[in-house]
């Protein structure tokens, strides 16, 4: 066994919680069963709305979406200084195109999402999306923690890990992860 990280809280992405696979169910019920605190982002209930809205999710899959979220007992979380989150979301953008060569207008809900997980101190996010999985996402992340945590102290010694649902089945034990298993599944992806 390597390196043990406790888990204090998870947050879910948009593609997680729409992805066909029951890995994704027997993600959450891990997580229920072991009463680790879930929550999304005011940004991916949005995603989830509209794609709803707009037809480009069918009501089953929608219903899908929202059964796992009831099954998890996730909680809504934003990042309420639009001053604040608007700087470092731009920050975020800035480095996602750096690193992963996206442009702005691709990852600026990605942003969102990646900041109010930040500002609430979570610790794992849980993403089928490389512009999250990918190893190189950690220097964004590090990127946005640095500018961030003169004005979010809570922010400057979080460590949030952002993996796929198989990684996570692979690493979870008990309420930890293993950072080991974690590094060793994260895959140098960048955007072409």
């Amino acid at each position: 066994m390597g390196e043990l990280h406790a888990i204090r809280s998870v947050s879910f992405d948009t593609s997680f919680l729409l992805k066909e696979s029951s890995l994704i169910d027997k993600a959450i019920k891990t997580l229920a069963r072991d009463r680790i605190p879930c929550f999304l982002t005011s940004t991916v209930v949005s995603e989830i709305e509209q794609l709803k809205v707009w037809g480009r999710i069918s009501p089953d899959v929608h219903k899908q979406a929202m059964k796992r979220w009831a099954n998890a007992h996730a909680t809504v979380i934003d990042f309420k200084n639009q001053l604040f989150s608007t700087a470092f979301g731009k920050i975020c953008m800035q480095s996602m195109q750096r690193y992963h060569g996206a442009q702005p207008e691709h990852i600026a809900n990605d942003c969102r999402i990646l900041v109010s997980v930040l500002k609430n101190g979570v610790d794992l996010f849980l993403s089928e999306d490389f512009h999250f999985t990918s190893q190189v996402t950690t220097e964004v992340i590090a990127e946005v923690q640095h500018k961030a945590c003169s004005e979010y102290h809570q922010m400057c010694d979080t460590m949030l890990f952002s993996i796929d649902v198989t990684t996570f089945l692979t690493a979870y034990n008990r309420g930890s992860i293993d950072l080991d298993v974690v590094r060793s599944n994260m895959k140098l992806v960048r955007k072409k």
